[in-house]
């Protein structure tokens, strides 16, 4: 590099480290937030809370996610799903809490690998996972 480059650029240099006041727009003065009030920059967002009403299908598949059984059995000509401590059979509710509100889902079928779930006038098939 030439002294004549070197020395443009160190103009260059010091004219941007120099200590001079620039001016400063008004309108970004007004929307910058205060150093000496912490949360003055600070937008509060609140969330709108909006209620999905579901259809008694679409609710059923969201309820199936929390119907698990650990297996099936029959015993007296009967089969019986499994839920860790409780033995269920054909026509036996079962209840369910899903987004607080507590919900019934009855039991309409059991067969050797799959079971049948009911609410309202929706029925969902499913297997033994």
């Amino acid at each position: 590099m030439s002294a004549e480059d070197r020395a443009e650029k160190l103009g260059e240099i010091r004219k941007l480290l120099s200590d001079s006041v620039r001016p400063i727009d008004e309108s970004l003065v007004e929307k910058a937030p205060s150093p000496f009030v912490p949360d003055s920059g600070k937008k509060v967002v609140v969330e709108e809370k909006v209620e999905v009403v579901l259809t008694d299908e679409e609710l059923l598949k969201e309820l199936s996610n929390y119907v698990n059984p650990t297996g099936i059995f029959m015993f007296g000509g009967e089969f019986y799903l499994i839920f860790k401590e409780k033995k269920l059979k054909m026509g036996s509710g079962l209840g369910i809490t899903y987004n607080g509100a507590e919900y019934s889902v009855n039991i309409t079928e059991i067969t050797g690998s799959t079971y049948k779930i009911s609410r309202g006038d929706s029925e969902l098939q499913l297997k033994l996972k």
